[in-house]
């Protein structure tokens, strides 16, 4: 039997995808294409109305196939019969990927199953194991769970519950074995991953976590995913500055510039504290990466509001920009909120936003030109160039580069082509895949 899979939605999903598959791969399934497979797992994402849309295009394109399919994650958790009206054979919520074996067995009894709890009720870190990563150079960690921040505009914290966290000693345990599977780098995912450690007994933090990690046995590159700005202390900083292995990365979400419309939200900062934050780590970290996220159009954002958006984010050293317009989400403050934003407006600011982040990133790939980077190979470009990422987040292409997939390159920034950095490779050092306790201090 084959199955496929199609993820929407963010690291914590692709993660939890990878360890489903795994899981049906232990029970004697194969992978294969969407038009190949008996079985489609869709995994959906509820953050925009845009991502549940798109997850019912795929319900309705996967039936055509005539492969049985299930419905996983947020869509089922938000709207538990939604997938069922549309022709699924069978839904399961976020915490019950873990059956993911089980309820397919049950559909190809015959049976539409219905697999969806109460995700406020749930305890417990919902831990999926991911032992051998299919792409064998980088991999995701899911360390924690669920969120309490009830942001105005936010569905998440209905769909992924109260925060939970996958303990210290077990974080370290899977990056003990990732690394023995001879991966080079690890990104720590979570829904609210700054909030690792404050369930636990006794409460720990990420700042204890990740200097445990730098001196265990762990692959020798650690990145985080989204950290919240309020959750970045000056440890946290410090610690990136000092580490051997964890890479010069931050993605801060924003969301807005208006002081006014964070209030709206429910963003605990200002304006003025996250301007302050980046110039920090912009200046104690030479070299990082410090992305962000906007939300465009948020009820009663004005010109006013939009404008002073526009011009913190055009005065800041930011890397990248992640633009989504507002969409209304069931459930959430905001949906009730007056003063909604005109689409087509909404779209401009989007567009002009979008088009600053462009602008920012070849600017932040610009500052390395000439330089030299250390870049993770992973694959082939046509062209008979490689892939690679570097500590800082720059996406290269690589020349001269042959049959260094899966290592660690030492290379130069020759030129810029779109948004990746065209490199020529100076040297490398094979590296086993024997656990390591210390990386190389490189960008």
């Amino acid at each position: 039997m084959r199955v496929a899979f199609l993820t929407f939605g963010c690291k914590v999903n692709q993660y939890e995808s990878e360890a489903m598959a795994q899981a049906l791969e232990r029970a004697g399934w194969e992978l294969a294409t969407v038009e190949e497979a008996d079985l489609i797992v869709i995994n959906t994402c509820v953050v925009t109305a845009k991502a549940e849309a798109e997850a019912r295009k795929a319900l309705r394109r996967a039936k055509r196939t005539g492969a049985k399919v299930v419905v996983a994650g947020c869509w089922p958790q938000l709207d538990p019969q939604g997938p069922l009206q549309l022709g699924a054979d069978g839904a399961l919520g976020n915490e019950e990927k873990a059956e993911i074996v089980a309820v397919v067995e049950r559909v190809l009894q015959g049976e539409q199953v219905l697999q969806v709890g109460d995700i406020s009720e749930a305890e417990g870190f919902p831990f999926l194991p991911l032992d051998r990563p299919r792409f064998r150079t980088r991999a995701l960690l899911k360390i924690q769970e669920g969120c309490d921040a009830r942001c105005a505009y936010c569905v998440v914290p209905l769909v992924r519950g109260r925060p939970r966290s996958l303990p210290l000693e077990e974080v370290l345990r899977a990056l003990q074995g990732l690394a023995r599977e001879g991966i080079k780098e690890v990104v720590l995912t979570g829904v609210h991953l700054g909030r690792w450690g404050k369930d636990l007994r006794p409460p720990l933090d990420l700042v204890e976590l990740l200097r445990r990690i730098e001196t265990a046995e762990t692959p020798p590159r650690i990145r985080l995913s989204s950290v919240e700005p309020q959750e970045i202390s000056q440890e946290l900083i410090a610690l990136l500055a000092s580490s051997e292995k964890l890479c010069p990365h931050l993605h801060v979400p924003l969301q807005s510039g208006s002081e006014r419309v964070l209030k709206a939200m429910g963003r605990p900062y200002t304006p003025s504290q996250f301007r302050d934050l980046i110039h920090r780590i912009v200046g104690q970290l030479p070299g990082v990466a410090v992305g962000t996220d906007l939300i465009v159009g948020f009820p009663s954002e004005d010109e006013e509001a939009f404008s002073e958006t526009y011009r913190l984010v055009e005065a800041l050293p930011l890397a990248y920009l992640h633009v989504f317009p507002f969409s209304v989400r069931p459930g959430t403050e905001a949906a009730g909120l007056p003063g909604r934003v005109d689409e087509r407006l909404k779209r401009q600011r989007v567009r002009a936003l979008r088009e600053l982040g462009q602008r920012k990133r070849r600017e932040f790939y610009s500052r390395f030109l000439g330089e030299r980077l250390s870049v993770l190979v992973e694959g082939k470009e046509e062209g008979g160039l490689l892939t690679g990422l570097s500590r800082n987040y720059l996406r290269c292409l690589i020349a001269g580069a042959k049959g260094m997939v899966g290592e660690e390159v030492e290379v130069e920034v020759k030129g810029l082509q779109g948004e990746r950095a065209l490199c020529e490779a100076l040297s490398y050092e094979s590296r086993s895949p024997t656990p390591s306790k210390a990386g190389t201090k490189r960008v």
